[in-house]
């Protein structure tokens, strides 16, 4: 196989990145073990109300509520919160923490009427958390802190923040299934979860005894997190038996609660202190169509990868993609499955990466490189001519641990026909990491800031040694599970810093995940490309 340089110190096969660790760098990461045998088993955690204004929903700490977002291993247990009075109940429709407990944003009268009725409540494990009080302010958001710790008998699953979406008002409050016009939350956590993986998820009935809830799995951040989690992309766990999560994958489901759940991992790496509020959360009436794994309504490709660089062509409503495994720095053996559409997960990945190269880039692409090519893509096209180039990536991290980034590859052609049999851009690269370990950084060094999208990016620039290209890396100030952008706003950025020439072709986007050691788990969802 032709080796491809990156934009690294190294060489990759198939795909390109800007990444460099120290020796011996690695980010731990979080468990993502299946429960004991018998399952996990999701308590009732019923958070007791006194009194509400008439038209509210149900009192402060929010009505019956288990965790059913199972703790890492699988168990959620039940703890008890309450409070004394409601307070007055403020609706807001464009974010639903306003410093009260209480939603009441279903109303005719309210544009949109989103239909959101319920409250805030804190829940947990009896002994990894402390519920701030107040536990709801305008100023903090709704905030939990403690402590997790290693339980093999899974007692100790660490503790959440839930949200009623459909409860009744009064004393004796009734949950019913949410069935409105939002389909997804835009959230923004503030804080650090420590070495915890972060699970947003949905209850799917009133009664959660022995359930467990489809979610999705966010890295353990220390510097806050935001990101989108739709109905239709919280997905039931592996270990999960079909009696305990019943939603099908890439449906709505029958969302009760959302729950925001610290969730204790099974070994050392993947517990500690955490602090972490919930500032935001947005709700979205109309997320798009636009290649969502779970919104496709045609697809084709499905199936496994395990070969070194094995690589399989999967559509989402018309468009082509090509997913590829790309273990191209080991040979310790790593697979992915794909499909239906533009989904992939690493279900196996052996591999540690030497010398502070990643041992592999599992990822979906537009374009053409190394003789393969996507159809339709509307690639190359020249960085001048360039409108737009709407691109949305969801991904989740499902409990993997090691060291791992989350990022897009973009490759640039210094001849208006592409580099369709090259193994490597004949240009340059830009990358935009949506996710950065501890310990891994882009090629080169940070330059300076910038705040392209909404969202705040440290800028890294370097030249790939092994063939002198420029890389150009936007990296997260705060870690994203989920992006949608253009990604033209930050190629004509490195354009006007120098990093990137007008006169070049935009050839190749990927995403996926540069992996040093670890990366059982992580799954893209979401992602799709439309050049124009």
């Amino acid at each position: 196989m032709p080796r491809l340089p990156r934009c690294t110190l190294f060489v990759l096969l198939f795909a390109g990145g800007c990444a460099l660790t120290p020796a011996g760098g690695e980010n731990g990461g979080n468990s993502g073990n299946p429960p004991p045998a018998g399952g996990s088993q999701a308590g009732g955690a019923t958070a007791a109300s006194t009194s509400t204004p008439a038209g509210n929903s149900g009192g402060a700490g929010g009505n019956s509520g288990g965790s059913t977002v199972a703790s890492a291993g699988g168990s959620s247990g039940g703890s008890t919160a309450s409070s004394s009075a409601a307070p007055a109940c403020v609706p807001n429709v464009t974010n639903l923490v306003t410093g009260k407990t209480l939603i009441c944003d279903s109303d005719p009268s309210l544009n949109p009427d989103i239909e959101i009725q319920g409250s805030f409540y804190p829940y947990g494990d009896g002994s990894s958390c402390v519920t701030a009080n107040p536990f709801c302010s305008p100023t903090a958001g709704c905030c939990i802190s403690g402590t997790t710790v290693v339980d093999p008998t899974y007692a100790k699953w660490g503790c959440g923040i839930g949200l009623g979406l459909n409860t009744s008002s009064g004393a004796a409050s009734v949950k019913s299934v949410y069935s409105g016009p939002v389909q997804c939350f835009d959230i923004t956590l503030t804080g650090s979860s420590g070495n915890n993986e972060v699970r947003i998820g949905f209850t799917q009935s009133a009664a959660t005894t022995n359930q467990v809830a489809p979610y999705t799995s966010v890295a353990a951040f220390t510097n806050g997190w935001t990101g989108r989690v739709c109905f239709n992309s919280s997905e039931c766990p592996v270990w999960a038996t079909a009696a305990q999560c019943t939603k099908a994958v890439g449906t709505e489901g029958t969302p009760y609660d959302m729950q925001i759940q610290i969730s204790a991992g099974s070994t050392a790496a993947s517990v500690g202190a955490f602090n972490v509020c919930v500032t935001d959360i947005a709700p979205v009436i109309n997320p798009g169509t636009t290649g969502t794994t779970n919104s496709c309504s045609t697809v084709s490709g499905q199936g496994t990868l395990s070969g070194q660089y094995d690589a399989a062509h999967v559509t989402c409503n018309g468009q082509d993609y090509i997913v590829q495994n790309n273990e191209w720095g080991s040979t310790a053996g790593q697979t992915i499955t794909y499909g239906p559409g533009t989904n992939f997960k690493v279900t196996v990945q052996n591999g540690t990466g030497v010398g502070g190269a990643p041992a592999s880039y599992p990822s979906i692409f537009i374009g053409a490189n190394g003789g393969r090519s996507t159809a339709g893509s509307g690639l190359p096209k020249a960085v001048s001519a360039l409108g737009t180039v709407q691109t949305s990536w969801t991904w989740a991290a499902n409990g993997a641990s090691g060291a791992y980034n989350a990022a897009y590859d973009v490759w640039f052609s210094t001849s208006s026909a592409g580099d369709p049999s090259l193994s490597a851009p004949s240009g340059g690269y830009l990358m935009v990491w949506l996710y950065k370990p501890t310990a891994n950084s882009p090629i080169g060094s940070m330059i300076k800031s910038a705040t392209i999208g909404g969202q705040d990016w440290n800028v890294w620039y370097g030249n790939n040694s092994s063939n002198g290209k420029p890389c150009v890396s936007y990296v997260a100030q705060q870690n994203l599970n989920s992006l949608s952008f253009d990604l033209n706003q930050f190629i004509q950025d490195a354009v006007t810093r120098g990093y990137v020439q007008s006169s070049w072709s935009l050839t190749n986007v990927f995403s996926g995940f540069e992996i040093w050691s670890g990366g059982v788990g992580l799954q893209t969802t979401d992602f799709a490309v439309t050049v124009q």
